[in-house]
């Protein structure tokens, strides 16, 4: 994890930060390998067709900070405990139009020791994606029957943003570069400059095969897990 380091600030602070922010991205990259017990949320406070890099934009600015803000008072007014949130880049298509478009996400994946049934999850997406104004809220709960998420890590090479989306063009079929997420490796650059950590996908359709096949020098991972749309009208999709 890259920390953007001000002018004039103590070097030994910055060391401490430094090695602090490592261990906690450790922590988190291994949370984040295992987490199969943890029921995950992608959301956005997003009402428009933009682009990557106004996604980007808006994942750097204001706008991101609002949107964890709004997710944290839905999840406490449910007493939801404390869990892990992750800003990234996200791709779908929308349901009103079918028009495909980049959007600032929350991540929010929680924690492995607070147990919900799936009807309390349900309710919890509907809820959230009400106060955000959003057509869905995508989510993904664990069980044992089919993978339900893939993502590749980049360890040989971490492309920018645009390099990973022609990279998905180039390598896999069309139906994998309309519903994405791209995870950063910081968000200190500008957008040209950003670095891509991972690029993942969600629903039982994607194909490890294909993903394995696409990139055999990059690390592999995957969870087994259902995977919804949950609209703000309390409809189900199952992805």
């Amino acid at each position: 994890m890259k920390k953007c380091i001000a002018k004039g600030a103590d070097p030994y602070k910055n060391i401490f930060v430094t090695i602090l922010s490592l261990l906690i991205s450790f922590v988190g990259n291994i949370a984040f390998a295992n987490n199969d017990s943890s029921v995950e949320f992608f959301a956005s406070n997003n009402t428009e067709e933009i682009t990557l890099q106004t996604a980007y934009d808006r994942l750097t600015g204001m706008a991101q900070s609002d949107l964890q803000n709004s997710m944290i008072y839905v999840l406490q007014k449910n007493h939801i405990d404390q869990g892990n949130f992750e800003n990234i880049l996200g791709t779908y298509r929308m349901s009103s139009d079918k028009n495909i478009t980049a959007d600032n996400t929350e991540h929010f994946t929680f924690s492995p020791y607070q147990h919900l049934s799936d009807e309390e999850i349900f309710s919890l997406a509907k809820e959230l994606a009400i106060t955000l104004n959003q057509e869905s809220i995508a989510v993904f709960i664990p069980n044992q029957a089919t993978i339900g998420e893939i993502t590749v890590s980049f360890i040989s090479h971490q492309p920018s943003i645009n390099e990973a989306v022609n990279l998905l063009h180039d390598k896999l079929p069309s139906s994998y570069n309309q519903a994405f997420s791209l995870h950063l490796a910081n968000t200190c650059n500008d957008f040209n400059k950003a670095k891509v950590a991972a690029v993942e996908w969600l629903g039982s359709k994607i194909n490890l095969e294909e993903i394995n096949k696409a990139f055999p020098s990059e690390k592999i991972y995957h969870h087994n897990g259902k995977v919804f749309l949950v609209f703000k009208t309390g409809k189900k999709e199952r992805l």
